[in-house]
């Protein structure tokens, strides 16, 4: 009962990869669009084109371009110039400042300068635009806040006279006068109002001795450290023991929720979804939509609840009936949103690879357009933004795999005695392998499971 696709409201168009100069190909016909209502279209192309030139250090052309080129397509989408990067240079050759040309009108070249100075100090192409254009900014906000945002929008936007665009993880804020003052008093608004799930706390869960194990280890209280910075660690008194919980109070309130549910031998989980997502939805949609979450909630057993607004779909039920609610829904969302929503499933023993020591390539993975939530009990990635920022993280997933394979080789083993007989008396067999090869071996005995990295 899933009908026909849903039709895409985002652009999904996406470079691939540059070699030498790069020319965006863009003809220069700027469109129009207000910038008090939030758009980031290019000037209208009125007046005589021209060209200019702008002089760039070797070592940030790259900044310009971006991954597969999408930064150079939005200064391009977001200005109405056409920009011209130099051949890359030749290899050894000493770094110096190189020409970059851009063809347009006289107001889009000006836009497009400031653009650029903006990317070359590490913003995103759609912040600097926004910037320009006169909105307040709002970066790297974390999920818990992130959602609480999202129920407040209509609320703040009615209030200040404002518009507030959403990303997976920035907001931008416009004032519908044009008066960038009220701007300003919203985003101090919108953080007044988000102090009470921002203030960091520190709060103890009691865990029976019997499932702690089982609860610090748990795939959704494990996929909230890693949206949030949330920390989780077993902690042993008189009292009895626990999880001691350190982060952000809104985050605290979602893990305490987790924990007691595993207490009482039920299941909790949670997809991150991008602000305003299913308002992009046409009625009978959103009504094909419902009958599809209605009749997953039959099938699975589980409660599945996901706002219009929200950046999440949360699920609770029993432990294996939430698992595969989530699975399905995660289906369910690529089918309308095939640009904006990705699963990947991933080898089960390149989990914690994928994810790096203390989780840091998984945060490299973030973005303010796009979240990236790991999944260790199914082994999956989800990812979920808008569509040029799922399909550069998508890109660099399938790389780290990629690399995975060239640099790992499991092997499963038949019985422990082959482990044993890899490992020699006292470790001999396995020393010997590891100097005579320079690649590490680790052999789990209890799962007769080996890996050569």
């Amino acid at each position: 009962g899933m009908g026909g696709g849903f039709p895409g409201a985002f652009d999904g168009g996406f470079g691939s990869g540059c070699g030498g100069g790069f020319d965006d190909g863009f003809s220069g016909k700027g469109g129009g669009g207000g910038k008090a209502g939030g758009s980031l279209k290019a000037p209208p192309s009125s007046g005589p084109r021209e060209e200019d030139t702008i002089e760039v250090d070797d070592r940030d052309i790259g900044r310009i371009i971006g991954r597969g080129g999408m930064n150079i397509r939005d200064l391009r989408d977001g200005t109405g110039c056409r920009i011209i990067t130099p051949d890359r240079k030749e290899d050894g050759a000493e770094n110096a400042l190189r020409i970059v040309t851009l063809q347009g009108t006289k107001e889009q070249i000006k836009r497009c300068k400031e653009a650029i100075s903006g990317v070359l100090m590490g913003d995103e192409p759609t912040d600097v635009l926004a910037e320009i254009d006169g909105a307040v900014l709002m970066k790297n906000i974390d999920g818990m806040s992130m959602g609480h945002l999202a129920k407040l929008k209509d609320k703040f936007e009615e209030e200040h006279k404002v518009t507030v665009d959403l990303d997976a993880r920035s907001a931008r804020i416009w004032a519908k006068d044009g008066n960038r003052e009220n701007a300003l008093k919203a985003k101090e608004a919108i953080e007044e109002a988000m102090e009470d799930i921002t203030t960091v706390d520190t709060f103890t869960v009691a865990v029976p001795p019997h499932l702690v194990n089982q609860v610090i280890n748990d795939s959704t209280l494990r996929q909230l450290q890693d949206q949030t910075g949330l920390t989780a660690n077993v902690s042993k008194t008189d009292e009895g023991t626990g999880i001691r919980l350190t982060g952000l109070a809104g985050a605290i309130e979602e893990a305490k929720k987790i924990i007691e549910r595993r207490n009482q031998g039920e299941g909790a989980a949670f997809l991150p979804l991008m602000p305003g997502m299913l308002n992009k939805m046409s009625p009978a949609m959103r009504a094909e939509f419902q009958r599809d979450l209605s009749f997953l909630m039959q099938n699975s057993g589980a409660q599945i609840d996901i706002g219009q607004a929200a950046n999440q779909a949360d699920f609770q039920g029993g432990p294996d009936e939430v698992a595969y609610a989530k699975g399905e829904m995660m289906k369910i969302l690529h089918h309308y949103f095939p640009q904006e929503c990705e699963v990947i499933e991933l080898p089960p023993e390149s989990v914690d690879w994928i994810a790096g020591e203390d989780d840091r390539e998984l945060m490299r993975l973030q973005s303010a357009g796009a979240v990236a939530a790991l999944d260790r009990r199914s082994a999956s990635m989800w990812i979920c933004g808008n569509a040029r920022s799922v399909e550069m993280t998508r890109k660099r997933i399938q790389n780290s795999m990629a690399r995975w394979d060239r640099e790992h080789f499991f092997m499963q083993c038949e019985s422990k005695h082959q482990c044993f007989a890899v490992i020699g008396t006292g470790g001999s067999t396995i020393r010997e392998l590891q100097s005579s090869t320079g690649a590490r071996i680790d052999v789990d005995a209890n799962q007769c499971t080996i890996m050569i990295s």
